[in-house]
């Protein structure tokens, strides 16, 4: 387990607990030179979904392979919260970096998913497929919810995976319309969406 404590604009000054988890120097870390550990095929959807929490000063949460001090690339899960100070602004972000078990995402995933699709062609959407889609569109969870006419506490428990209740059919439909009204593509597997088309083509999920 790595845990950080970074400014409050996201800048990474000191993460001692990362530079051994990656072997990483210190002098490389700084800034946004911690992205160059993770996977090349993760970094555009990490850098976009951690940039967007810092400037929407919302909570973080994604998975990523990252380049480990032994060379082999690993699953990791990465949460960060903001922490207000008596301005009402962030002062600083602390988070925690956890390693996924087994080392890996479970087989059913975007790597196995149907055929890019419109959202209205799913009925369901993965927490992870949500937020990398709120990503995609530099929403905030206030612009989000508004846009989908639900509450943004019932958006932060989709997200987070906690809304299993029956209203939650309900507000997921609003959700997928909104996403297939601005021209996102997915990909999914058994009518959940797994995967957001990027304007390169590329998949993002976090």
């Amino acid at each position: 387990m790595v845990t950080f404590v970074v400014e409050a604009d996201g800048y990474v000054l000191d993460v001692p607990e990362w530079v051994a988890l990656t072997g990483q120097p210190p002098s490389e870390a700084l800034g946004d030179g911690w992205l160059r550990m993770i996977h090349p095929e993760d970094v555009s959807r990490v850098s976009a979904a951690w940039k967007t929490a810092v400037s929407h000063e919302m909570s973080y949460n994604t998975d990523y392979r990252l380049l480990c001090a032994d060379g082999s690339y690993r699953w990791f899960n990465a949460r960060a919260e903001p922490v207000m100070g008596r301005d009402g602004r962030t002062s600083k972000w602390v988070g925690v970096i956890l390693a996924i078990p087994g080392g890996s995402r479970p087989s059913r995933g975007v790597a196995n998913a149907d055929r890019p699709s419109r959202a209205d062609r799913f009925s369901d959407i993965s927490p992870a497929a949500l937020r990398a889609a709120r990503a995609m569109l530099q929403w905030s969870a206030d612009q989000m919810a508004a846009e989908s006419g639900i509450a943004r506490s019932t958006l932060r428990r989709l997200e987070g995976g906690e809304d299993t209740t029956t209203p939650r059919k309900a507000s997921i439909a609003k959700i997928l319309a909104v996403l297939s009204r601005e021209g996102l593509m997915f990909v999914g597997q058994d009518g959940v969406i797994l995967g957001v088309i990027d304007h390169h083509g590329e998949i993002a999920a976090e």
